[in-house]
């Protein structure tokens, strides 16, 4: 009988160490599902801050050149207004120009377009928005004008041009003139 109490008790103990090592399986289970998990997430972070730093790098590359074409857009609008008004005091004479100020004036227009093209090539752009709708994130109101054959907030003329650098972002508001 002590033999088979004996045996009954080692059982026991057999079972409860079964039953201590499966609970400890069972916590550890636990425990890699839990860094596994973490180490997921913390995988995805990386990717993620991985793709904020890459957008930035290029967000930063588009517009470092913002001020350096802030700054020549007088130039661009001078350069627009003397060829305006050069063609305007030709056109007024009723003799030919002279053999200079035709020469002159092709020259301002070259240099117009060399700086029209090294603005493009540098993703700054005219936006052009002559009859087109109002948008205050890109227009500011110079002037409102009566005009029934179009709609209230029509853009009827361009005082200053406006102009976006990158994609869309607006570098200089237009200065306009808007129907009432």
């Amino acid at each position: 009988m002590d033999k088979k109490k004996e045996h009954k008790t080692e059982e026991k103990k057999e079972q409860n160490i079964a039953t201590q090592a499966d609970d400890q399986v069972a916590h550890l289970q636990d425990e890699v599902l839990h860094w596994k998990d973490l180490a997921l997430r913390n995988a995805a972070e990386v990717e993620n801050m991985r793709k904020r730093c890459a957008l930035d790098m290029q967000n930063t590359a588009r517009y470092a050149n913002k001020d350096f074409a802030l700054d020549m857009l007088p130039v661009m609008d001078n350069l627009e207004r003397a060829l305006k008004t050069a063609k305007v005091e030709m056109g007024k004479s009723d003799k030919p120009c002279e053999p200079f100020f035709t020469s002159l004036l092709q020259g301002v227009e070259m240099v117009h377009k060399q700086l029209e093209d090294a603005l493009s090539k540098n993703h700054v752009h005219k936006m052009n928005d002559a009859g087109h709708v109002f948008n205050p994130d890109k227009h500011q109101v110079i002037q409102q004008v009566e005009d029934p054959s179009k709609p209230a907030g029509t853009i009827v003329e361009e005082l200053q041009t406006g102009y976006t650098i990158g994609e869309n972002r607006v570098l200089r508001e237009a200065m306009v003139v808007v129907t009432k």
